[in-house]
């Protein structure tokens, strides 16, 4: 039986770090964990095992186009993005895409929610790549086109059109769930319904007109805030109770305002934290984690602290409402071994006041020494040799 020794362990839903004689897992799950007194920082070198990271917010389709988007204003890179990935034939593109999952396990992901490009091809082909990797795709499918003009929208009378609604059931095929921005409010219920009998995810690109009929209409598992967002929509998602996922690098790399993060934080929204695109940068969720703290210090003022436990609860513990089952993104004893393994002895970690701060904000891939899923590792690094 697999054992690590005398390490620190974040323990249950709240992440707590225990000192832990020993740690065991067999056949996928969690076995031991003779935990000790919690261990809020430390004074020496020791190994921290943490639940794996979930990255809820990636678009790994453009991985083939990394950088092209430097310097260049929001909506030039998005018409760019397009007209040279339609360029690149699908074999081009599989090694860029397979060498991005093969990164998101050396920083510790598992998992991750791509929004993927549209089409079948793109989603059999990140699957693919996926299963090469170890990692896993939880896909969202999106339409080729916008199923409604801006005036159609604000007639919200209309049905999803025929050629949307076909496309819309071949994509179901193929992915885990759909994601949109812009629907009339028949064509959300029967999105809706749609997915429900096929038992898929439903994400919400936010600010979408009305949010809170999009919220009501659509019923989301996800609401994506990709730009601005009003005070007003703060409080709908509050009411709602509905997980939004946040990707504030991708914005700053685009030159877009920052996500409202810390007024999220105090108005008790559940959040989820994602790379974005693979076009703005690379899927390195810690450089994410650090960014979103000192983000949210930033907006919350120098007399408000931030809990860096909220920040890390985006990467693991928050995904449980959204996908529920066997997803905890913690550990105890017989959930799943989907683990993070942080070397603590290097000098830059090994002496820290608050470890939870120390993993949110000095962290970095190369701290990594193994990333399990089910027990078996998709990441370890050469001088690790776990017994």
């Amino acid at each position: 039986m697999p054992t690590l020794r005398d390490c620190v362990v974040l323990h249950g839903p709240d992440l707590v770090p225990h000192h832990c004689a020993r740690f065991t897992w067999s056949r996928g799950v969690v076995t031991g964990m003779d935990l000790g007194p919690p261990a809020p920082g430390l004074d020496r070198g020791t190994l921290v095992i943490l639940p794996a990271l979930t990255n809820a917010c990636t678009q790994l389709g453009d991985s083939p186009l990394a950088d092209a988007a430097a310097d260049l204003p929001p909506d030039v890179a998005a018409g760019q993005r397009a007209r040279v990935l339609a360029e690149i034939p699908p074999p081009a593109q599989f090694p860029h895409i397979a060498g991005h999952l093969a990164y998101l396990a050396r920083c510790g992901v598992v998992r991750h929610i791509d929004f993927c490009e549209p089409g079948a091809e793109p989603a059999r082909m990140l699957s693919a790549a996926a299963r090469e990797a170890g990692v896993e795709s939880i896909l969202l499918g999106r339409l080729g086109r916008p199923a409604f003009s801006p005036g159609e929208l604000e007639a919200s009378v209309l049905a999803l059109p025929a050629d949307a609604r076909a496309e819309l059931e071949a994509m179901l095929v193929e992915v885990d769930g759909f994601a949109t921005d812009g629907l009339t409010a028949p064509a959300y219920e029967e999105v809706r319904q749609v997915t429900h009998d096929r038992q898929k995810l439903r994400a919400l690109a936010c600010p979408a007109p009305h949010l809170d009929r999009a919220l009501a209409l659509l019923d989301p598992h996800l609401v994506m805030l990709n730009v601005d967002v009003a005070e007003a929509d703060i409080a709908t998602l509050a009411r709602s109770k509905k997980t939004a996922v946040l990707t504030p690098r991708a914005l700053a790399a685009l030159g877009l305002p920052p996500p409202p993060l810390a007024a999220l934080l105090r108005a008790g929204v559940p959040l989820l934290l994602g790379t974005g695109g693979a076009m703005l940068n690379s899927p390195n969720l810690f450089a994410e984690l650090d960014f979103a703290w000192k983000l949210a210090r930033q907006q919350s003022g120098p007399d408000t602290p931030v809990d860096p436990l909220a920040i890390l609860r985006m990467a693991t513990s928050n995904i449980h409402p959204v996908l529920r089952g066997h997803y905890h993104g913690w550990l105890e004893n017989g959930h799943p071994a989907d683990f993070t393994v942080l070397n603590f002895t290097n000098p830059h970690l090994r002496a820290t006041r608050r470890l939870i701060a120390a993993i949110v904000s000095r962290v970095t891939p190369d701290d990594v020494l193994g990333t399990y899923r089910g027990g078996e590792p998709i990441w370890l690094a050469p001088q690790f040799n776990p017994s």
